[in-house]
């Protein structure tokens, strides 16, 4: 048991480095899409790059590809808040060589503070701004061109902080997002449920995470199927490389099944061919913009200031009156220099 118990500990501190990276592709500490209920640390900046893609055929035989670019920033404002800004630099539109942006979002989380918990809670809101040139770009999640607003529940199961010290984290997400804020909330036909369930565990020196996520209409039961909805599976590898950066290797698989024809895609603006498949290959960089510190940080390094201010206080005693010694030691050798002699 004890060998167990060392094994374990040597496996948890080999991933520790890792651990401080885990950020999904749009901002946010999580898998790929799945976010954890844990905020990043104070101060600390995570940029990370993600890149997918997917090539197929179409019905004339002629081929046909898909390239995104994901650009996230998280940044740790405080022990219970972190933000997060997600921007998409490139975004093919099947027209030209070198596609225009995709939308961007803007997002923050609160966890609800558990130190060592088992269970973790946070809510994480975001907005949604239309910088898209063009939108319901094929094999892409739903987008509309409005500003739209969302809003996310989180919980995580950290195994790891069970007395099984199994290092397993398992997260479930489920939200509400309205892609345009200017209509009536919880009832327009683009109103969409969205979340996912994924979980992760260290493989050696790095990390193995599976996830389901998805984005449903839930007022457009009329035009869009739950089969035609945007639902995935993911399958990545996360593991440390050269330089201090962490790097993803991931697989999309679309899960929905359905193949609309070319006339249902022009007559249902719900409706998307999603992409059968993606490879997505991401990196991420940590950098520390500012530091911070907790109240139990604050309290002992006012102790030790107390302490060091304690021990100079001793110290000037000391050499007080080591002086005054001295002092009086040269005075009386220059009184007994002075005495007549007999």
């Amino acid at each position: 048991m004890k060998k167990i118990n060392i094994i374990a500990c040597v496996f948890l501190l080999t991933i520790s480095s890792l651990s401080y990276s885990q950020v999904t592709l749009s901002g946010g500490k999580g898998q790929l899409r799945v976010f954890d209920a844990e905020t990043v640390y104070p101060g600390h900046l995570y940029i990370n790059a993600t890149y997918s893609g997917y090539a197929g055929e179409k019905e004339t035989k002629s081929t046909f590809e898909d390239h995104t670019l994901n650009l996230s920033f998280t940044l740790g404002l405080a022990k219970s808040f972190d933000m997060f800004i997600h921007l998409v630099p490139y975004q093919d539109d099947q027209k030209n060589a070198f596609g225009p942006p995709g939308d961007s979002k803007l997002g923050i989380k609160y966890q609800f503070q558990r130190k060592d918990a088992v269970t973790n809670f946070a809510i994480l809101g975001f907005a949604s701004f239309p910088t898209a040139q063009h939108h319901n770009v094929l094999f892409e999640p739903y987008s509309s061109d409005a500003t739209g607003w969302g809003i996310m529940g989180l919980t995580t199961f950290d195994l790891k902080n069970t007395s099984g010290m199994l290092p397993l984290k398992i997260s479930l997400n489920v939200g509400y997002w309205d892609h345009d804020m200017a209509d009536r909330f919880f009832s327009d036909k683009t109103d969409q449920l969205i979340g996912g369930f994924g979980f992760k565990f260290p493989v050696r020196s790095s990390l193995l995470y599976s996830e389901i996520t998805g984005e449903l209409f839930i007022n457009n039961g009329d035009n869009v199927t739950f089969s035609q909805n945007s639902i995935r599976f993911t399958q990545g590898l996360r593991f440390l490389g050269p330089l201090n950066l962490v790097f993803d290797i991931a697989g999309d698989i679309e899960l929905g099944g359905y193949k609309p024809s070319e006339l249902e895609l022009s007559n249902n603006p719900y409706l998307k061919d999603y992409a059968d498949w993606k490879i997505l290959v991401g990196a991420t960089y940590r950098t520390t913009l500012f530091s911070y510190k907790t109240k139990e940080q604050k309290i002992k390094e006012e102790q030790r200031k107390q302490e060091e201010n304690k021990l100079d206080s001793i110290r000037d005693k000391r050499e007080k009156v080591a002086k005054e010694l001295e002092e009086l030691r040269k005075k009386l050798e220059k009184e007994k220099n002075k005495e007549p002699l007999e």
